[in-house]
């Protein structure tokens, strides 16, 4: 009972568990109804296909029957002893013996036969070779006349017509088939031969394919032309005559209503469902009809059905046990959550009341306890928008406020600053902060400001009294203060909780921060002093790198340091020095100066850097204006340096690499002009080397050289002649042609300024290993 009640109290879980065994129910039972419909209609148009075949084939019996009979017919009406039963007005006795035992030959040769009748009509006599005939006094004598000569049934001949000839249930016993010398139906001023069929002969063939055909014992009618119904089986009349009437309304209504002669028809008969199958012999004008209980047909399909549902109910239990299982597996997190919501809810159990009962599902107390913690959150966040706003004031304006002022808004919006001892401010300042700022959006920028904010003030609140507040998005400042009532606390601790800072932050959000920490002081009003020199100190990262903790003591020399240019001497000594192309000394003088900032105020190391780049800068420019080949330094990034780097040891190295740039392109004049000839020499042979006049002393004309030194020259900085260079030259075009065009090796040679082929061939063997079109023929293979 009370895991019952446990339960009932879990109202959503209980809405999940019952949508989803709902949904599991009716999707079973859906499916189980479905299947069980898709079978049925399967196996009804199977037996509707199977039924059409038999029916055919039925059709076909019959139609080979009536060929059969009516050559026997043809036999009979031809045959001479017959013919004087036929039409002799006065038939002897001696020919009636012969005309009767013709008969009965004909008798004993067809075993289909029941009995033949022989009307003469000279006479109005008829003969028959049947023994109730010759004995039963003129009975079947006059069943015979009465049904010949009815007036209000004319008989066709040479067609099978249902009759009975000796039962008096009104089921027919014998088929009977008209033969006279004309086509019209019969009448009595003409002679005519009966032969009577025997019904089972007739019938036998449809009992037996209806045994075949179906395990169901469906029975098979006949209807002839004027309607009325006539069973295969003999033995009982099976279908009354209500029965019948509605096995042809129903065969009826359907033909009439789709006009055609073969077809199917679900309907009750005498209150039981049955599949009627029906098609037209258009031979006889009947209509074969296949009557099959409906129920016996779909015997299978309730099976299957019966099968299906103990499936699906075994199929249903499992998935009860499944939709429990997922339920609580969904319902988990919810409930933990629930948990953890209960633990905040106010408890008034202490104070005598009782809880109250709660309305509704588990949603609605989340929603309920999520708007309590909404409104209680505005509350907190709008006590803190203001906490914040006096705290960038107190750093910005402070000389604003007397320290009675700001020991009253202290005290009224709590925050967590001493009102009786010394405070010290530091400045937690993001290293690269450039970089940072290019490759992080204002989302992210706003998500770590947060982070260094809670991380600094939780570390330090362990130790001191403090508040953090974020100052224009690129630094975070600490108000650190200790309580007059502990005296033993000291501000020694402060460095090791912003090392401590400094890892934790780098450790989870990869960013590295420089701070710098002021003096302490203790009137409220020297808050901005403070919070300026500890700005100030922070920008001294210059000297001692990323990652550094600055105090005043650190800084003491840069602060009282009365230098604040670098001699003039060293400046002019480095810009000689890059001019003569003299490295060794431009990096001595360099280092020189470096040295000396690094002992400057901040202000004025910025100013001496720059006074410092600028004249390398200049140096560099009037070196470049003075030579024959460009100078290949970018001169901008020297003044750009400064505002890039963040130490005095990143921006050493930037320009020392510059002064190895200028230095490197300080080389002999005579070693320029040398280059300046060869790279005009291979420019030349580059633009020129399809003029088949090009060589060594063409080359010289146009340089106004001699053969002899432009050769020489080129052979000493090369290490090859002009003329195998050319050729190496004129070889790699014919090469990228031979790749790339159609053309003839020939046309190849001369645009390539050969103008002898064996020549071209075998230059281009010796390179290549191979001929010209053993080359072409390789890589179009290839």
């Amino acid at each position: 009972m009370k895991g019952f009640g446990i339960y009932k109290s879990k109202k959503y879980l209980q809405r999940v568990l019952i949508s989803i065994m709902l949904s599991m129910v009716i999707v079973l039972i859906a499916l189980t109804l479905v299947n069980t419909y898709v079978l049925e209609q399967s196996v009804r148009r199977n037996q509707e296909q199977s039924n059409l075949k038999v029916l055919s084939q039925i059709q076909y019996n019959l139609s080979y029957m009536n060929e059969i009979i009516s050559h026997l017919s043809n036999y009979v009406n031809k045959d001479n002893q017959i013919a004087a039963m036929l039409f002799d007005q006065k038939l002897p006795k001696m020919d009636w013996i012969r005309g009767y035992n013709r008969l009965q030959s004909y008798m004993d040769s067809s075993s289909f036969l029941h009995s033949i009748a022989v009307y003469n009509h000279t006479q109005n006599e008829i003969y028959a070779t049947s023994t109730p005939f010759l004995l039963d006094g003129g009975i079947t004598k006059a069943k015979i006349r009465s049904w010949l000569f009815d007036p209000n049934e004319p008989h066709s001949t040479s067609r099978l017509i249902p009759v009975s000839l000796e039962r008096e249930d009104g089921q027919i016993d014998v088929f009977a088939y008209l033969v006279t010398n004309s086509l019209k139906p019969f009448s009595r001023s003409e002679s005519a031969i009966i032969l009577y069929i025997k019904s089972d002969w007739v019938f036998n063939s449809l009992k037996k394919m209806d045994a075949v055909s179906s395990q169901e014992g469906g029975e098979i009618y006949i209807a002839d032309q004027d309607g009325q119904l006539f069973s295969s089986d003999l033995t009982q009349a099976s279908a009354g005559a209500s029965e019948k009437e509605q096995i042809k309304q129903l065969v009826e209504k359907d033909k009439r209503a789709y006009s055609k002669t073969s077809g199917f028809v679900v309907g009750s008969i005498d209150k039981q469902k049955h599949l009627i199958s029906y098609m037209d012999d258009g031979v006889r004008n009947w209509t074969i009809i296949y009557v099959q209980s409906y129920d016996k047909l779909m015997k299978d399909v309730r099976e299957t059905r019966i099968k299906s549902i103990v499936i699906a109910v075994v199929f249903l239990l499992i998935a009860i046990g499944i939709s429990i299982w997922l339920s609580y597996k969904l319902y988990t997190p919810i409930e933990r959550m629930l948990r953890r919501i209960r633990l905040q809810l106010p408890d008034k159990r202490g104070s005598g009341q009782a809880q109250p009962a709660y309305e509704g599902d588990e949603f609605h107390l989340m929603s309920d306890n999520y708007m309590r913690l909404s409104h209680k959150l505005q509350e907190i966040s709008s006590e803190q928008i203001v906490n914040k706003y006096y705290l960038r004031k107190f750093l910005t304006d402070s000389s604003l406020f007397t320290h009675h002022d700001m020991l009253e808004l202290i005290q009224k919006h709590g925050l967590d600053i001493s009102v009786s001892d010394e405070i010290v401010v530091c400045v937690l300042k993001i290293d690269n902060y450039e970089m940072f700022d290019r490759n992080t959006t204002g989302t992210s920028k706003k998500m770590y400001s947060f982070a260094i904010v809670n991380i600094a003030h939780e570390i330090m609140s362990r130790s001191y009294p403090c508040e953090a507040v974020e100052v224009r998005g690129d630094h975070v400042v600490l108000i650190v203060s200790r309580g007059a009532e502990d005296e033993k606390l000291s501000f020694g601790q402060v460095v090791p909780l912003i090392s401590e800072i400094q890892q934790t932050i780098e450790h989870y959000y990869n960013l590295s921060l420089s701070c710098g920490v002021s003096d302490p002081f203790q009137q409220f009003p020297y808050i901005s002093t403070a919070y300026n020199q500890a700005q100030q100190l922070c920008m001294y990262k210059i000297i001692v790198g990323n990652k550094a903790i600055i105090t005043s003591d650190q800084v003491q020399p840069n602060l009282t340091s009365k230098q604040s240019v670098i001699p003039d001497i060293i400046e002019r000594r480095l810009t000689e020095a890059l001019k003569k192309g003299q490295m060794s000394e431009a990096g001595s003088e360099l280092e020189k100066a470096f040295t000396m900032l690094a002992k400057f105020q901040y202000d004025d190391m910025l100013r001496a850097l720059s006074n410092l780049a600028w004249a390398m800068k200049n140096a560099a420019a009037e070196i470049a204006n003075n030579r024959l080949i460009k100078l290949d330094v970018d001169l901008e990034y020297a003044t750009r340096m400064i505002e890039e780097k963040e130490s005095l040891e990143e921006m050493y190295i930037t320009l020392l690499s510059l002064c190895a740039k200028i230095c490197e392109g300080q080389r002999p004049a005579s070693m320029e002009r040398n280059d300046m000839i060869l790279e005009t020499i291979k420019e030349l042979i580059e633009q020129k080397y399809a003029d088949i006049n090009l060589s060594q002393q063409s080359i010289a004309s146009t340089v106004k050289l001699t053969s002899a030194y432009i050769g020489k020259l080129f052979k000493d900085s090369t290490g090859v002649s002009i003329t195998e260079y050319m050729n190496d030259v004129r070889l790699r075009h014919a090469q990228q042609l031979l790749e790339n065009d159609d053309y003839t090796v020939i046309d190849i040679m001369e645009k390539c300024g050969y103008a002898n082929p064996s020549y071209f061939f075998r230059l281009f063997k010796g390179k290549f290993g191979s001929t010209p079109k053993e080359y072409r023929m390789k890589k179009s293979i290839s």
